[in-house]
């Protein structure tokens, strides 16, 4: 069991090469537009864990370090890079270490995976092009690194959104909604100059990489009720809030292709 948020396809390679071909490998990590294009996390991740036999999840408000090896879990400050490891000629200053005996290590695991996804096929070809959108404009997703962790969305019409980028906000006859749409361009950190199908990846990537959303995501099917309860309770929100916000994230992902 591999989780951690950043990620570099060299060092995991070459933690894979040292691995029974026959064990289960499971992997955990964040991506987001800004880590891939600025190089901190690497998409051919989920590659080297698929040609290993293992599973490759997403966890949008990852932070922990954890690595389990048969019996044997390290946990600490260290990212799976190899400035982290101590595998480069410049290092960082880490720690792993292996956790008090009442840690439930078993429990956690369950706790993360819960919370996380596998990827598809189909969601990592809108990865890679989101990368090479992100990456194409590499200045701003570099400048402006970002952190949505707190954003969900706040039109209820993410159509609106095109018709705000493109310079035509006075289509939109309700001033609340306009401002809606600027919040969420705003939270969004949406480049400039981009075509209409650069913008929809950049905002996929802001859904895949929101907490809120994703776990609306992982919440579709469920009773209404029962989500709307589990989404208050996690992010502090009125039970109405939490249905109103479940419903608006529905509305995007489904106009996005989700």
């Amino acid at each position: 069991m591999i989780i951690a948020p950043y990620i570099k396809v060299d060092v995991l390679e070459r933690v894979l090469g040292v691995i029974s071909s026959d064990s289960s490998v499971t992997c955990v990590t964040k991506w987001t537009p800004h880590d891939l294009a600025s190089g901190v996390s690497d998409i051919q991740c989920r590659d080297a864990v698929i040609r290993h036999g293992g599973s490759f999840n997403l966890h949008s408000s990852l932070h922990a370090k954890y690595y389990r090896f048969d019996d044997i879990v390290l946990v600490g400050s260290a990212n799976l890079s190899s400035a982290a490891m101590g595998w480069a000629r410049f290092q960082n200053v880490e720690i792993l270490c292996a956790p008090a005996a009442d840690f439930g290590a078993a429990a956690f695991e369950r706790l993360v995976l819960q919370n996380a996804r596998q990827i598809s096929d189909h969601e990592f070809i809108l990865w890679e092009s989101i990368l090479e959108t992100a990456t194409s404009d590499y200045e701003h997703a570099i400048a402006q690194p970002f952190s949505i962790d707190d954003w969900r969305p706040s039109t209820r019409d993410p159509h609106h959104l095109e018709i705000v980028y493109c310079g035509s906000a006075d289509q939109i006859a309700s001033f609340d909604e306009q401002r809606a749409v600027l919040r969420d361009m705003q939270a969004m950190r949406i480049p400039e100059n981009v075509t209409i199908e650069e913008l929809r990846l950049w905002v996929s990537a802001c859904l895949l990489s929101s907490p809120f959303v994703t776990d609306v995501m992982a919440l579709r099917g469920g009773q209404e009720d029962e989500s709307s309860m589990v989404l208050a309770e996690r992010y502090g929100l009125s039970i109405a809030e939490a249905r109103r916000g479940s419903q608006t994230v529905m509305n995007w992902l489904i106009y996005f292709g989700f």
